[in-house]
This record gives structure tokens, sequence and C-alpha cells, in this order.
């Protein structure tokens, strides 16, 4: 789509934003929308002195900077707070190549698209038996009985999890994403579950507890091939974990109550199912489950006119980018003729998300499904938003869906 010219002056920017605006108040995580506004308004990087943190937030730029890993380091982690230690930030988001390309071959060996078309008929037939079980009660949760359930059942299998502990992991990967954030009352209460997760990780996902058919087996195997280690292995699987659970739950719900919120879209997506392929990524970009993530700037840099001193932190506002008037036309309005490919919900470059291929398999055997079988979704109740750090999630959105 055609670039858009900036709404606000030069000579405004930086005015547009307040020197104390925080991008984690409680205001801001309810509806970060117009808060990114201004901070795109306000320059193509702009310096929030709360966390003397620089924040990106247009999306030639949010972009740019997440396919110049030499520049935005992950080293350190993903997070606001810097994390020395790369097993305690998370592998493999928080190194760089070329230590990253290593954990990145054999998460893609168990998760990249030449992997996937050995799941199609499972992942489709699970599809279809849990709309056919929502459909027989009517009305039920998007984010209980649908985007916490699927991805959930769907992975634990794949990973070759046992049951014990499965109902927990959308709760941890949460408390991960908190912990992403500054050290206040939000990220002190994330604490005792990110201890629960680690107990979780050290005592059930072992070479013992995993099903040898799994993916988790075949990671331990590499480690005996001398691969990674056996810390880098549990690591990677927790990766696999939090963010092919955490992130998908969320979007998966936000799905479902967008198609229920929007009931022309619903209906254009019916009589067009064609447009199924791109409904999942119009999803992602306009709300996208993770909105931000940070980077260690390691030299000066220009970000599009601005310079950003060595030694910054930058935070990466993708749910910003994602939402950008230079890129998107009417970047406000949810449409499922869309089919923005390009968005920044799953990364770009080195650390692009390695389970976006499952995401998509998944999302897209849920929408078949529904567009076969449901002729209404409507909102059963008022839904609620669980306030996070950096993911845009729901705590509950009741819905009612009608066969047709």
């Amino acid at each position: 789509m055609s670039a858009h010219p900036p709404t606000v002056p030069a000579s405004a920017a930086g005015a547009l934003l307040d020197p104390a605006f925080d991008p984690f108040d409680d205001a801001v995580l309810a509806d970060p929308y117009p808060a990114w506004a201004r901070v795109r308004d306000a320059g193509p990087a702009v310096h929030l002195p709360v966390h003397d943190v620089w924040a990106i937030g247009r999306y030639a730029d949010v972009r740019d900077a997440l396919r110049d890993a030499e520049t935005f380091s992950s080293h350190g982690g993903i997070g606001l707070r810097v994390v020395e230690d790369p097993v305690e930030a998370g592998l493999p988001s928080s190194v760089d190549p070329p230590d990253h390309d290593r954990y990145r071959r054999l998460m893609g060996a168990q998760l990249g698209p030449r992997f996937l078309p050995r799941l199609g008929d499972m992942v489709k037939t699970r599809a279809e038996d849990l709309v056919d079980e929502l459909l027989a009660r009517g009305e039920f949760d998007a984010v209980a009985d649908w985007g916490r359930t699927f991805p959930v059942e769907i992975l634990g299998d794949l990973v070759g999890l046992p049951l014990q502990g499965r109902g927990s992991l959308t709760r941890w990967a949460a408390a991960v994403f908190d912990n992403f954030g500054p050290d206040n009352a939000r990220s002190k209460a994330a604490a005792p579950l990110l201890e629960e997760l680690v107990t979780y990780v050290s005592e059930v996902i072992t070479r013992e507890n995993l099903d040898p058919e799994g993916m988790g087996a075949k990671v331990f195997e590499a480690a005996d091939r001398g691969e990674v280690n056996d810390v880098e292995a549990m690591s990677v699987i927790m990766t696999f974990l939090v963010s092919g659970m955490g992130t998908t739950s969320d979007a998966l719900a936000q799905l479902l109550l967008l198609l229920a919120e929007h009931p022309d879209q619903w209906a254009a997506l019916r009589a067009n199912p064609a447009l199924i392929s791109g409904v999942f990524e119009e999803v992602l970009r306009y709300d996208a489950p993770v909105q931000a993530f940070f980077r260690t700037v390691t030299r000066d840099t220009d970000v599009d006119g601005v310079k950003v001193p060595a030694g910054a932190r930058a935070m990466l506002l993708f749910g910003s980018a994602n939402r950008d008037g230079r890129k998107w036309a009417d970047p406000d309005r949810f449409d499922v003729g869309r089919n923005p490919v390009d968005h920044l919900a799953f990364g770009s470059g080195t650390h692009s998300c390695a389970g976006q291929a499952l995401a998509r398999l998944e999302a897209r055997a849920l929408l078949v499904a529904l567009v076969r079988n449901v002729e209404r979704i409507e909102l059963a109740g008022e839904p609620r938003r669980r306030l996070g750090h950096v993911s845009r999630a729901l705590e509950s959105a009741p819905v009612r869906v009608v066969r047709g």
C-alpha cells in the first residue's frame, strides 16, 4: 500500500508526548493504540524518561530495527530490564548470531514449514471436533474454551508433554511476558508463577517424561549429539511452550472476539471463504498479541533522522507499527479483506517467531471449521481484558454461536 505522509508537522514533533508518559501505565495497557499514535507522531524514535528507553513505533523503523541484529541486539534479553545470563533471559531470544543460529536450526527442524504438512489432517480433525463441541453448547468463553484449549492441546501433544501441568502453561506464559516490563507490582506478581514454571521445566520436561516420538525428545537427541547442552535444550523447549501456547492462545481468543464484534466482516468471510488465509493476519495486525519487545543499541545509530546513542535500550512497538497509517490505509479498521502478510506481530528478521507456521495452521483449521458450520457469532457478555506489560490478552470473552 502507498505510504501516507506524517499527519503532524516536524515543528510540532516531540511536543505531543508528555515527558511523564509511561507505556506501562494501566490506562495505556487497557487501550494502547491512542498512546502509540502519539508516539508515532512525536518522532521516529522518542526518548521516554520514565524508563530511560527509546520508543520506536513507526512501521518502517521497527521493521528495519528488527532486521539489524548487529545494531539492535537481543543480548541481555528482550525485556525492559537487561539480564546478562542468556539462560535466565531466555534462549534463543536473548542471543544474536552466530549462537542464535544453532537454536534457530533446532527449532526450525521441529516447527518449520517442511514439518507441518504432516500435521495438517490431525489439526483439521481436532479443529472440527472443537467447533462441533462448542456449537452443541451454544455459549462458551472464547478464552478458556477456545483460545487456551486448542493450542495447548496441539502443541502439548507435539512436544510430547505429559498431561500434568498443561493447564497452567498459558498462565505461566503470561507471567514470562509480564517479567519483560519494569520492576513493579505486576512483575512482582509474576515472580511466583515464574518459579512454578522453572519447577515444571526441571521436574517434568525431562527425557524420562517426554513422549519419545515428540518434538521435545528430538531436542534432547540434539543435545546428545552435542548440538546444544541439556540446559539449552530445556530452554528451547520452554520457548516452544511460552511462544507457541501463550501468544497463539491470545491471538485465537482475539480472533473470535473480533468476528463477534464485527458481524459485517463475519458475513463477508462466509460469503467469500477464499478470504480465510488472510483473516488471521489481519487479527495479528489489528491487535498484536505481543505489543513490544526490547533491544540494546550497540552503537550510535540514526533512526530516520533521530540519533539514538550506543548503550540505549530500545522499545520496538509491534502494536504501533501494525497501526501505522504510513504503511496501512485506514489502519484502525478491522478488515478481513486486507491480508496484511507483512505485519510485524511475528517480528521480522533473525528473531522472527519460529512457531508462526504452526500458529497459522491452527488458526486456518479453526476458521475453515467455523465458516463451514457457523452462521452467527455473537457476544454473550462483556469481554474482560488481562493487562500485561507487553502482551495484549483477554481474561474472558463470552460468545454465542449459531449453527448454519
